[in-house]
């Protein structure tokens, strides 16, 4: 038992010994360390409250059980692993009620859930043991567009720390099929569509670009269509960059879908973003993207405007100084279906 002089010291030592006593055997929790703490740390932390509990306590036992998982690569993996929520098994995160499972990779999931009081749905991604710079990562994508209102960009509604360390995203739930599962599913899309959702986009990319963001990934899996409104968001601000200088380095791209200057590691601009939707607008229309190669039956003025977002050279691609795209699209959809608006000719994805 550890010897304090003073009231505080005794309080600190009683609150130590609720946390190890509420723990449940949560090894984090009992050496007072984050899940993302090195090795390094995590002797720190043993070491020290070793010597503050002293060598005759009874805690004392569980802190070097705690320091054995933890300082060993393999067994800390374990451990990790079973503080993961058994699949389908998570029930509610902060104050959502979590109503399914919308996807899952390495990093984590993502869920639809609903707001246990005003009874509203949302998209909370949820992941797992994540490094400090994922973390940053997702920290920044909140950021980046937390003060955005847009009708194609999703709201972020909150930002939780979960019991196991990590950081959830809580964002509006959009609805909808991405452009990605619409074409593995039905195939090619009718270019008036593809005009149609391009301006949608146009105009979402329109606003991040005047807000100083500048996406990072635009392609048919981030671009969520609602066929019965007409509507589109464009999702996925994970590798989006807000205020770039001319020495900040991309995040990451989908190589399929990257801009030249972003798979060279060279900074990004808007004009990026526009190279990878003339990209995204051949993989819609049924074309080739690795190629460039647009589907011989796209009307000219489409095929057009496709090949001039797609220019290799930066500086020769249109951009926002220079020419109102959302305009410029309008009038390709005049020249080649007869008016600038879909009249909400059906769609089905």
């Amino acid at each position: 038992m550890p010897s304090y002089t003073n009231k505080e010291g005794i309080n600190t030592y009683a609150k130590k010994k609720e946390v190890i006593r509420m723990s449940n055997k949560n090894y984090y929790d009992i050496l007072e360390v984050s899940p993302r703490a090195s090795t390094a740390v995590i002797h720190s932390a043993w070491r020290e409250l070793s010597r503050q509990y002293g060598d005759g306590n009874p805690d004392r036992r569980l802190l070097n059980e705690a320091y054995e998982i933890l300082s060993d690569p393999a067994k800390r993996r374990a451990f990790d692993e079973s503080l993961k929520p058994p699949t389908g098994k998570i029930k509610r995160i902060g104050n959502y009620r979590i109503i399914e499972k919308i996807a899952e990779g390495g990093f984590g999931a993502t869920y639809r859930a609903v707001h246990e009081l005003l009874g509203e749905q949302v998209c909370i991604k949820h992941p797992h043991m994540i490094s400090s710079l994922d973390e940053a990562l997702m920290l920044e994508e909140a950021k980046s567009i937390w003060d955005l209102r847009h009708w194609s960009i999703p709201a972020i509604r909150d930002v939780i720390r979960l019991p196991d360390g990590n950081v959830a995203i809580v964002m509006s739930y959009v609805a909808g099929t991405d452009l990605q599962k619409a074409v593995e599913n039905k195939g090619a899309i009718e270019p008036e569509h593809v005009c149609w959702i391009t301006e949608r986009v146009l105009n979402g990319l329109l606003y991040l670009h005047n807000h100083k963001v500048i996406h990072g990934d635009i392609k048919p899996g981030n671009i969520i269509v609602q066929p019965d409104t007409h509507q589109v968001v464009l999702v996925d601000y994970g590798l989006s960059l807000v205020r770039p200088r001319k020495d900040t380095a991309n995040k990451g791209y989908t190589p399929m879908f990257a801009s030249p200057e972003q798979l060279q590691n060279k900074p990004l601009l808007p004009e990026s973003d526009l190279y990878s939707l003339g990209l995204t607008m051949i993989y819609a229309l049924g074309g080739d993207p690795a190629s460039g190669s647009v589907p011989p039956s796209t009307p000219a003025p489409v095929c057009d405007f496709i090949k001039r977002l797609i220019r290799r050279d930066i500086n020769a691609r249109p951009n926002w100084k220079s020419e109102n795209l959302c305009k410029t699209i309008s009038d390709v959809r005049l020249q080649a279906f007869g008016n600038r608006a879909s009249n909400m000719k059906p769609l089905t994805l």
